[in-house]
């Protein structure tokens, strides 16, 4: 039986860490479906960076107002239908695809339009079914976007990361030759096991040097980058000429630098780069997403899942996941 009030997590205003003083947990009312729409019991969701980003009101897509409902993904459950809707049965698990607004998750109930769902497969544990969508899906998109020609090699920062592994992953199933880099000489030995031709640790080794030296002298074609700062500086000058470095994340929280004259006279490039752009110009949306779909039954991208949190601990749920060296993807559940 569906409740009349339900739990949620607000952002009243944006705040910083380690105070989180915007974020509340409230109760509210249980919307009911309307023709064409479902209400959804979302019952497990990742806290992916992107969240935390919209706690502090630094995200550049999604809600810019307060107060509003967080999270931008999740798993749930069908328990109602609305009129018209025939591509759905109450009990199945679905996803947003993408959740509407990009945000909302963090609740237990939500109506969503009929169409902007997606059943799971029973291949799929809960866990691996709340991280389809945002990590998967963009490292699909970043593995698409900066594909080298056979022979050549392409770099990814923060390879560490969930995000990372993935990339790493599906760059060795596409037999795409990727150089890793880490900030710590303990994190190589997994990314090898996992396909990467190479893993550079900044702790000890010359980024740029060590690039030169796998490549026989050539560079990189192509570089992928969530670190920014001096970061995307060094991984600009690690690329051959005309190479592009493609940034998708702040992890550093420094300004994106530069080599002026490398710039210049070798023709690099450094370019935003977002999920939802990428998205937005896929010829085939239904056909992509199968196809990361089947990498997860395929375990061919195997999310890394940590510790879960109730909603009521979201406070602590939000400084976990911001801790170095975390292992796995934090929750919120319930």
């Amino acid at each position: 039986m569906v409740p009349n009030q339900q739990t949620q997590v607000q952002i009243t205003h944006f705040s910083k860490l380690p105070q989180l003083d915007g974020v509340e947990v409230i109760k509210g009312d249980v919307p009911s479906p309307g023709e064409g729409e479902v209400l959804c019991q979302i019952f497990l969701r990742p806290i992916n960076p992107t969240d935390v980003h919209a706690v502090q009101g630094l995200r550049p897509i999604g809600p810019h107002h307060t107060p509003h409902i967080a999270g931008g993904e999740g798993v749930a459950k069908v328990v109602k239908l609305g009129k018209g809707v025939q591509n759905l049965e109450e009990g199945q698990r679905v996803v947003g695809v993408p959740w509407t607004g990009l945000y909302g998750t963090w609740q237990q109930y939500r109506v969503m339009p009929a169409e902007s769902l997606m059943p799971v497969s029973d291949k799929l544990s809960d866990k691996v079914a709340a991280q389809l969508w945002v990590n998967p899906m963009t490292a699909k998109g970043l593995v698409e976007t900066s594909k080298p020609p056979e022979g050549e090699y392409m770099i990814q920062t923060a390879a560490g990361s969930t995000l990372g592994r993935m990339i790493t992953s599906i760059a060795k199933h596409l037999g795409i030759k990727i150089i890793d880099v880490v900030r710590r000489t303990a994190q190589k030995e997994e990314l090898e096991k996992l396909g990467a031709a190479a893993v550079i640790a900044t702790d000890k080794e010359n980024l740029i040097e060590r690039v030169k030296e796998i490549t026989g002298g050539n560079g990189a074609y192509a570089a992928i980058d969530a670190v920014g700062g001096e970061t995307t500086k060094q991984v600009a000058m690690a690329l051959q000429d005309g190479g592009t470095v493609y940034v998708y994340g702040a992890l550093s929280g420094d300004p994106i630098q530069v080599d002026t004259l490398d710039t210049l006279y070798k023709y690099k490039k450094v370019e935003g780069w977002l999920l939802g752009t990428w998205l937005g110009g896929l010829k085939d949306f239904k056909a992509t997403i199968q196809e990361v779909c089947g990498y997860l039954e395929d375990e061919v991208i195997v999310p890394d899942s940590g510790d879960s949190f109730p909603l009521e601990k979201v406070h602590e749920a939000i400084l976990e996941t911001e801790k170095t060296g975390r292992k796995g993807k934090v929750f919120l559940e319930g």
